[in-house]
């Protein structure tokens, strides 16, 4: 099997979504096909390399409906410039496998990598929450629906699979997780944010890019510099009475695309491409669907076993912040150390556009592992319907 490298990744400003207050979204008047074209454009163009050579490309997105159907990926690719006519030779596919959408187009770009099947690829993430929301009023359109058979059935509690607050307010009752432990935690979360955003360490990540209107959207609107323990406190339980999950220890609504670039060890050769990191290896589970910020641990568990790795090998981690009950969960189970996880920052501070985020976990991860000069890292992420995906980085 051949080795799998992230050569280079990049990503649009996460910007604050709201399908009732599009106003708020600076990415309100962009298609997700379009944003994700973009972001392609501008990753090849700053790596000099001709579209021609790119053979496939994966796009995760985790409501692939409405506008956000990419006729199989093919939408973005043919948008996007740098690719132009060539692309049309390119493969490409979408993948809806929820909150891991983003991890199983890099997956899957890895692996036909690893096949021996292509030299240069693709894996991108979209999603923008304001033009297509999440599914309540999906629902209710009937564009989304519910299986009859499902909703008697006797080992399945639907309407809390169907709704992410409850699942992580039923994982914060199991694992024992308070609400104070959850708000210092999204506390944390918007501090290092704040302070890599200080420190410059987005610039390398994220794009200045145009949007409908032709304003630029530079910066990431979700991180909250100002906000305190008192403020976190203050916010009433948003899915449950007397709950413990809050407004300030979920992620937000957020829009946004992301991509990343992986060659094979001779499309680095013919390129003359230097990556950031080896793909070590991917790996996918199911847990309990009532629980399902169960997966990011369970995921971790598989990938270090199917890697041989043990957890004290690993010197960074990227545990997706979709509640603070879900890395607070893998902290514990795995008994990682706070100070390797999420060092700077996640989707609690920064946005969790689901489709995207994926791509955003591994991204940030490699530049992590580049600018500490550390030696692997493990990006996780739970996955609504009760599921987790994880991968695993070695330093280049």
């Amino acid at each position: 099997m051949r080795d799998a490298y992230l050569v280079d990744y990049a990503r649009s400003a996460f910007t604050r979504a709201h399908p009732r207050k599009p106003e708020v979204d600076a990415w309100a008047d962009t298609r997700s096909d379009a944003l994700l074209a973009a972001v392609i454009d501008a990753l090849l163009e700053r790596r000099d390399l001709d579209g021609a050579a790119v053979e496939e490309l994966s796009v995760g997105c985790a409501l692939p409906v409405k506008e956000q159907w990419s006729f199989g990926g093919r939408y973005p690719l043919w948008l996007a410039g740098r690719l132009g006519e060539r692309g049309r030779a390119c493969a490409s596919r979408q993948i809806d496998q929820q909150c891991g959408s983003g991890l199983a187009a890099l997956r899957s770009t890895a692996r036909e990598i690893q096949a021996g099947a292509i030299e240069v690829g693709i894996a991108g993430g979209v999603e923008n929450m304001t033009r297509v929301p999440m599914g309540p009023a999906l629902f209710q359109e009937g564009v989304l629906t519910r299986p009859a058979a499902l909703r008697q059935a006797p080992w399945l509690e639907l309407d809390v699979a169907l709704n992410m607050g409850l699942t992580a307010e039923r994982l914060a009752e199991a694992a024992g997780i308070d609400r104070e432990a959850m708000d210092a935690f999204a506390l944390a979360s918007h501090q290092r944010a704040a302070a890599a955003e200080a420190a410059g360490r987005f610039d390398g990540e994220r794009l200045a890019l145009a949007n409908a209107g032709g304003d630029p959207v530079a910066r990431d609107a979700n991180i909250r510099a100002d906000t305190s323990a008192e403020r976190l406190a203050g916010l009433d339980p948003v899915f449950l009475a007397g709950g413990r999950v809050t407004a300030g220890n979920s992620s937000p609504l957020t829009s946004g695309a992301a991509a990343a670039l992986l060659m094979s060890g001779e499309g680095l050769a013919r390129h003359g491409a230097t990556p950031l990191a080896r793909v070590v290896g991917v790996a996918d589970c199911g847990v309990e669907p009532e629980r399902m910020g169960a997966g990011a641990a369970a995921a971790i568990h598989r990938v270090l076993a199917r890697t041989g790795l043990a957890v004290a090998d690993i010197d960074a981690w990227e545990i997706n912040e979709a509640f603070a009950a879900v890395p607070l969960h893998a902290m514990g189970e795995l008994a990682l150390d706070p100070e390797r996880v999420n060092v700077w920052g996640g989707a609690l501070a920064l946005g969790h556009p689901l489709g995207a985020t994926g791509v955003r976990l591994a991204g940030t991860l490699a530049r992590i592992l580049q600018a500490e000069g550390k030696r692997y890292g493990c990006a996780a992420a739970c996955i609504g319907g009760g599921q987790g995906i994880a991968v695993i980085l070695e330093r280049a």
